[in-house]
């Protein structure tokens, strides 16, 4: 195998990866404040990427059709932004602490219900025939010697993926370590009662995380689209169900882990594809979280937390 091969390879799974990222990352920070699993995250992520799609393919390009396309489709991106947000905030301010008994079991199975909703959502709204995605932010491809006779040849929207991922993130960590919403985050993440007590808006915290996941969800959603042609309901179940196992493989009690775990599954699936088999390129690597998971059942970088009795 040539190193353009490789390097190719690589490419392919950082892609994938900075998709899967961030909806890690949307998944990690519910768990981190409020202490359970956000089921309709693919949900809303998809209802948000039918947003994008519609506003820009029926509304922006039918009004104006001598416009840029591109900026149409970063606005659409911003609304369907602005969708994920109001909908994570709602499940939040709305359903979970309006329940009776708002323990863990109980929010688990509101987003559960949600997944109900969305799914009735979708036909009702947005009609029941599948969709084409919108273009592609850039549809340049880039070509890259690195030596030989073969050059790689890099899409300019994975491109862009990749480093809107790398922006969005690391501004968040920034965020996280030197802003007060990060101080309460992290103290809302370590003990709520507490974190409370000591004069923590927790409640705000709770709100602005959910909210900051559906935008998150909506924004790897208005990013992946565009790879896949055509929208569905279960557009991104897969990345849930991946970014689930990237918490648990790098584990939930820390941000970092699960950040590092979602580089390396996409990346160890297409080395997977590529030296193994096709067929089985998943449940390889399933294989191997499996592996390291019985290993070390807090996760790659997780700590295992003593309570005291």
């Amino acid at each position: 195998m040539t190193l353009q091969q490789i390097l190719s390879m690589l490419f392919q799974g950082i892609t994938a990866a900075s998709f899967l990222a961030l909806i890690t990352f949307a998944i990690v920070l519910i768990f981190k404040t409020s202490y359970t699993t956000n089921f309709a995250q693919s949900s809303i992520a998809t209802f948000s990427a039918y947003v994008i799609t519609n506003l820009f393919v029926n509304i922006m390009m039918v009004n104006n059709p001598e416009g840029n396309p591109v900026m149409m489709l970063l606005f659409s991106i911003v609304i369907g932004i602005i969708v994920g947000f109001g909908f994570g905030l709602f499940i939040d301010t709305m359903l979970i602490r309006k329940s009776r008994y708002s323990n863990v079991l109980t929010k688990q199975m509101i987003t559960m219900g949600m997944i109900l909703v969305f799914s009735g959502l979708f036909p009702v709204v947005f009609g029941v025939y599948a969709q084409p995605t919108p273009m592609p932010l850039t549809r340049r491809v880039f070509e890259l010697n690195v030596g030989g006779s073969t050059p790689i040849y890099i899409s300019g929207h994975s491109l862009i993926s990749i480093v809107t991922t790398i922006v969005v993130l690391g501004a968040i960590f920034i965020a996280l370590k030197y802003t007060k919403w990060g101080l309460g985050v992290r103290a809302t993440a370590s003990n709520e009662v507490v974190a409370g007590m000591m004069g923590v808006n927790t409640k705000f915290i709770t709100a602005m995380s959910w909210g900051l996941a559906g935008g998150i969800g909506a924004l790897a959603a208005g990013l992946f689209a565009p790879t896949v042609f055509t929208l569905s309901p279960d557009l991104m179940m897969g990345l849930q169900i991946n970014g689930f196992l990237a918490a648990v493989l790098g584990g939930f009690s820390t941000f970092a882990g699960p950040m590092i775990a979602a580089f390396i599954i996409p990346i160890s699936r297409v080395f997977a594809w590529q030296f193994l088999s096709n067929e089985w390129s998943n449940a390889i690597v399933y294989l191997l979280v499996l592996v390291i998971i019985l290993i070390k059942p807090v996760g790659l970088l997780g700590k295992r937390i003593a309570k005291k009795v």
